[in-house]
């Protein structure tokens, strides 16, 4: 659990002024526990805000307050009643004890400071918890007759919901009520599994199932290896992050790239000591650096009008892009109005979750880069790269064009630099630009080729008829 210290700082003085701001510093908590759930960016939010607020679910603090999610607080109750029921042996009060005494190192894990006394935030832990493990445990048993798996629609906004950045709760919050709630003996359990568990054809489900279980069944529908829940993940996006990046990586992914070997070097208290002349080699270096990692590729107009053709990679993961002798290999990809928000926060926790490596960011550059138009979408679609679920070839096109908006890379270290690197070295080269022009105007479909062909052998045929004459001409002389 993270240390809590309030600082005082001592001022001496009558100026209201600087007891004003005493007050504000001896409030301030200190930690060293870095925030885990944060917020969106306002101005990114706004442009998008289907992608980062809940539809029909509130978990945690920050839209608890909204008036267009209350109706699903009735359903988080029902299922409080219902988990609690399952082991009498556990009493609520024994819960909220456990709640209250997290409840510190959950405030800290929010960015933003929570306007809730105690008693409403234990609350909000509790129901919220409750609620996303029934959800699962309903799931996974099949016991939907008379609860909300019978409309259509609601399962996937609630897995949509609770995979947002913004609608979180601590992960070591679920897993204290789930460690309570599984605590009973597996014959009170047993008595408690819904009675058409025999006939459930997932031979694989335990008879008491563990948290990573129900959660990763629940959210990925066996799609995606399931996680341990005993990792140290921060929320249920960090879970299911965590779960997809194996998935991804079952192919190798780039390497990350070395940095500047000279990074240390720009601190203010060295630079002082080093000479002029180095200075000026360092600069010129990072200079070439930033010359040879462009920050952009072409779309995938310009990269077919430069002689570049585009491959369906074998791998199922996204990240496993090449490129040599001219040939782009994309893994396929297939794209939903379901996949957009899910994508979004997916890149937005990766923004804020201190990883190393940022593969699903350099994805979306790389995508936002070669899809601009439509004419884009269809080039790629044609080379079985993509398969568009959305209404046509331009909402595809802002499918992925959206993915960039909370897209910061570095661009000299990304994960895909060096590939940015070749393609565009690849595309200056004029001797390409003109092999590609002359495929295109006159190799491009049978006719042109016939046409082409035939124009050669008149030029061969009215070369030697002009020989012919010429030689003629000489022997006539003669």
């Amino acid at each position: 659990m993270a240390q809590v210290d309030h600082v005082a700082i001592e001022i001496r003085t009558n100026d209201p002024l600087a007891v004003s701001i005493q007050n504000k510093l001896d409030k301030l908590v200190n930690t060293s526990k870095p925030y885990t759930i944060f917020r969106v960016p306002s101005y990114i939010r706004e442009c998008n805000k289907n992608f980062y607020e809940p539809r029909i679910v509130s978990i945690g603090p920050y839209h608890r307050d909204r008036e267009d999610l209350k109706c699903m607080e009735e359903q988080k109750l029902r299922y409080v009643k219902q988990l609690l029921s399952q082991n009498t042996d556990i009493t609520l009060h024994k819960y909220l004890e456990v709640l209250r005494g997290l409840e510190p190192a959950a405030r800290m894990c929010y960015y933003e400071k929570i306007d809730m006394d105690s008693g409403q935030f234990v609350e909000m832990l509790l129901f919220d918890a409750c609620f996303i493990i029934q959800l699962a445990e309903t799931y996974l048993y099949e016991e939907k007759p008379g609860t909300i798996f019978e409309i259509g629609w609601t399962v996937p906004l609630i897995k949509s919901d609770i995979l947002m950045l913004e609608n979180q709760i601590p992960f070591f919050v679920l897993k204290s009520v789930f460690d309570l709630y599984s605590s009973m003996d597996d014959d009170t359990y047993s008595s408690h599994t819904p009675s058409n568990f025999d006939s459930i054809s997932q031979e694989s489900v335990p008879p008491k199932a563990s948290l990573s279980y129900l959660l990763g069944t629940f959210l990925q529908h066996e799609t995606l290896p399931i996680p341990d829940a005993d990792q140290n993940f921060d929320h249920l996006l960090a879970f299911y992050y965590h779960s997809y990046m194996c998935y991804m990586s079952s192919q190798k992914l780039p390497n990350k790239l070395k940095k500047v070997p000279l990074k240390l070097l720009r601190t203010r208290k060295v630079f002082p000591l080093i000479s002029a002349s180095i200075k000026r080699i360092i600069r010129r270096r990072l200079q070439m650096i930033a010359k040879r990692k462009p920050r952009m590729v072409p779309c995938a107009t310009e990269l077919k009008d430069a002689g570049i053709t585009f491959k369906k990679a074998k791998s199922k993961s996204i990240f496993n892009i090449k490129f040599s002798n001219g040939v782009l290999t994309i893994p396929y990809t297939s794209i939903e109005e379901a996949t957009r928000p899910q994508l979004m926060n997916l890149i937005a926790f990766e923004q804020c979750g201190g990883q190393e490596t940022k593969p699903l960011t350099s994805y979306a550059v790389f995508m936002d880069c070669i899809v601009n138009t439509p004419r884009d979408v269809l080039i790629l679609q044609q080379n079985g790269i993509i398969e568009n679920k959305l209404a046509d070839e331009k909402a595809a096109a802002e499918f992925f064009n959206q993915l960039r908006y909370c897209s910061y890379l570095d661009y000299e270290e990304h994960d895909l630099a060096m590939l940015f690197k070749k393609v565009k070295r690849y595309c200056d080269s004029s001797l390409h630009k003109y092999r590609a022009k002359l495929f295109r105007d006159y190799f491009s479909n049978p006719w042109s080729i016939i046409s082409f062909i035939a124009a050669i052998m008149f030029l061969f045929l009215s070369t030697v008829q002009t020989l012919y004459s010429v030689l003629s001409y000489y022997h006539s002389s003669d």
